[in-house]
């Protein structure tokens, strides 16, 4: 497997020349190329189909800068295998920045620890009340071959599109259509004056975990067969608006099943279930732009909430702070109808003066459990008043980001992390395990490993800075892995799976350190 070093191959790493013609000699298969720390040029890059498993890396972090400006490619995968790992992607002096795509006939990738630096602009920033949404433009467009899966894990979208008090139709993630399982792992938004993630349309599985959104547009619109754990929407300030409509809207997740299924073209927005689970909200910018935390206008199938927090406020009008409706329809005129409604454990504090804290517009065909409380101005349905708590003091929302905070300029997301992979594959019994770390632990997806949820014991675990212990088990025929800084302070497991740190094996991981009660429990606690 070839490597090469991008600056000894005569590529300038100091931001003046393209290095386009080094990059193009040294592309192929089961290739890595290294990146030096500096800063490099890049006009375009399109990795074709049949170029497989082709990693870009900055072991120790570097800057790309764009050398075009407009809506133009910058850098494209239509293959297997693609990784883009440990970059800056400076946007500071390009005008209107290019736009990253995987192609839906690319599989098997990974975009981790990327940081944008600078505004990313659009070319239509201008045409404000132009009333055409067709002229938003995305900075990231995602999709993935069906059979094969994409990661974008520790990606910084922080900066954003726009300041507050401007407009932009820049969206941060478009995924049109995917056939393959998408994950979006401890991701920061923040400041988008378009759609943040817009998301409605993926066949096949999407999973937004971790993530952080602040102050930014329409936070995530979203269709069945997706699965929303352990993200915070936060919307308390003053964002940029919508350049083709000069309007705006602080949603947090809107169910919009309002698209066909085309199953060969990788789109169904109806089948399958919408999870929420393990977040919080809170809505509080006294302003007609604050909507609704939960919302689903057309619903999907089926919907599940559970463990949520939400606490919210606004002057905008009928936004409650979840709720259903029947309607709008989808395009062939027919109503999503909602088969099956969740809402186990939600905590609601509502202090807008006329909206509800839950309204149920379409009921469901089939409740789950219905249990929580709700403060303020409560529910027009008697299903759930009779089961949940109301006038009660809700649990207020743990608005801790899940994820470390931006890194400063000059360094990249987990820039010194080690990678931990429990790695149970080809074995036949499951693997207890516990990885202690000095500073902080997170879940990875990294080379097709599961991205567990349930690492730590409680909520408050989970987010920096008490994000320091991991354990779990492992089932036969699965990996899981963790990104750790600090250094690993102990790991120690009880079953078939090798335990290694930055492919290494880790000398200490057995189980003598654990007890005999942690070891047949499984389910160790922080």
């Amino acid at each position: 497997m070839p490597t090469y070093n991008i600056a000894n191959q005569g590529a300038d790493s100091t931001g003046n020349t393209s290095i386009d013609s080094v990059l193009d000699r040294l592309v192929g298969s089961n290739t890595t190329i290294t990146f030096p720390p500096g800063t490099y040029k890049l006009n375009d890059i399109l990795v074709a189909s049949g170029t497989d498993n082709l990693t870009l890396r900055a072991p120790n972090g570097a800057r790309l800068v764009p050398g075009r400006s407009g809506n133009v490619r910058w850098i494209e995968a239509r293959s297997n295998g693609f990784v883009l790992d440990g970059f800056e992607l400076d946007m500071r002096n390009v005008t209107v920045p290019p736009f990253i795509r995987m192609n839906s006939s690319a599989g098997n990738w990974e975009l981790k620890r990327l940081v944008t630096r600078g505004k990313v602009r659009a070319d239509t920033d201008t045409k404000v009340g132009s009333n055409n949404s067709s002229d938003a433009r995305t900075y990231f467009r995602l999709a993935a071959a069906q059979g094969t899966r994409g990661l974008l894990q520790d990606c910084y979208f922080h900066e954003g599109s726009a300041t507050p008090t401007q407009a932009s139709n820049r969206r941060a993630i478009l995924v049109e259509s995917s056939g393959g399982a998408l994950t979006f792992n401890r991701c920061w938004f923040e400041l988008w004056g378009e759609n943040t993630i817009y998301a409605k349309k993926p066949a096949g599985k999407l999973n937004i975990f971790n993530c952080y959104l602040r102050n930014t547009q329409n936070g995530m619109r979203l269709g069945g067969k997706t699965e929303v754990n352990n993200c915070v929407s936060v919307k308390n300030a003053q964002h940029p608006r919508q350049t083709w409509s000069g309007g705006s809207l602080q949603r947090g997740v809107t169910a919009e099943a309002t698209t066909l299924t085309d199953s060969a073209g990788g789109i169904d927005s109806y089948n399958g279930t919408l999870t929420i689970a393990d977040s919080d909200f809170l809505h509080r910018y006294l302003d007609p732009s604050c909507g609704a935390p939960i919302a689903a206008g057309t619903p999907c199938q089926r919907i599940d909430i559970r463990n949520v927090r939400i606490s919210y406020d606004s002057t905008k009008l009928n936004q409650h702070a979840v709720y259903t409706l029947v309607g709008p329809r989808m395009e062939d005129g027919s109503e999503a109808n909602l088969e099956y409604l969740q809402l186990n454990n939600v905590q609601v504090r509502n202090d807008h003066d006329s909206v509800y804290g839950i309204y149920i517009g379409q009921a469901p065909d089939t409740w789950g459990t219905v249990s929580g409380t709700i403060g303020g101005m409560q529910t027009n349905s008697s299903y759930v008043s009779d089961r949940m708590t109301t006038g009660g003091s809700p649990t207020a929302p743990n608005t801790t980001p899940p994820l470390p905070s931006p890194p400063p300029l000059g360094q990249v997301p987990l820039q010194s992390a080690n990678l931990v992979r429990i790695e149970n594959k080809g074995n036949s019994s499951a693997t207890i395990y516990d990885v202690r770390a000095g500073t902080y632990i997170g879940p990875a997806g990294d080379n097709g490993a599961t991205l567990t949820t349930s690492w730590a014991s409680s909520v408050s675990a989970k987010r920096p800075p008490n994000s320091r212990r991991a354990t779990g088990t492992v089932p036969a025929g699965r990996a899981h892995a963790f990104y750790v800084t600090g250094g690993v302070t102990s790991a120690t497991k009880s079953g078939p799976a090798t335990l290694t740190v930055d492919g290494q094996p880790y000398a200490s991981a057995s189980a003598a350190s654990m007890s005999t009660d942690e070891v047949a429990d499984g389910n160790l606690s922080d």
